[in-house]
């Protein structure tokens, strides 16, 4: 919803109700803010969390996504470690992770050290997660064709998957009804 959007709502429910125009606004502003600012609101979460927090967040969106057998190493902003994905098919392999903190775009450099890391792990992919971004370097250095793969997911993306696990996050439905005024009818009548 663009700002645009949000102010006309707000003159519109003020229009409505002129007899409590300063309650409107303020009821208006905070749906368009719980609709629109959530995922800053999600960012800030993830960035304040204790270390402590942070790991064991990470542990159980790896764990619900399909990630077993998980050894976890961790320091500061920083978790890390190797699972097994795919445990009750007949495709099974290694995956190693890294897990950083903050809001900063993470470097190609990182990517080589964490693709290095991937391959004494003994790793078959490795899961590359920041909760900020990723510098242009970084995205083509991991989607180059060397091996092993290694899938970068950024701050938007595991918010995205945050929600879709309902890992702190649900989802409800809000219905807003828009009146739009035929002003032609009106001065037909």
């Amino acid at each position: 919803m663009s700002g645009e959007d949000g102010r006309r709502m707000t003159e519109v429910a003020t229009a409505l109700a002129p007899e409590n125009a300063g309650e409107a606004r303020a009821v208006t502003q905070e749906l368009i803010e719980s609709l629109t600012g959530w995922r800053e609101e999600v960012t800030d979460t993830l960035e304040q969390m204790s270390a402590d927090a942070y790991q064991r967040l990470i542990l159980q969106l790896l764990e619900k996504d399909g990630v077993g057998q998980i050894e976890l190493s961790s320091a500061n902003d920083t978790v890390e470690g190797i699972g097994s994905f795919g445990g009750g098919g007949f495709l099974t392999f290694r995956v190693a992770f890294r897990c950083i903190r903050g809001r900063g775009r993470t470097s190609s450099a990182e990517v080589d050290d964490f693709r290095r890391r991937v391959m004494v792990g003994r790793a078959d992919k490795g899961l590359l997660i920041t909760t900020g971004g990723f510098t242009q370097e970084a995205a083509l250095k991991a989607a180059s064709d060397r091996a092993p793969e290694i899938r970068l997911i950024d701050g938007e993306e595991l918010i995205g998957k945050l929600k879709e696990l309902e890992l702190g996050l649900r989802t409800e439905q809000v219905t807003v009804e828009r009146v739009v005024i035929d002003r032609a009818w009106f001065g037909a009548v």
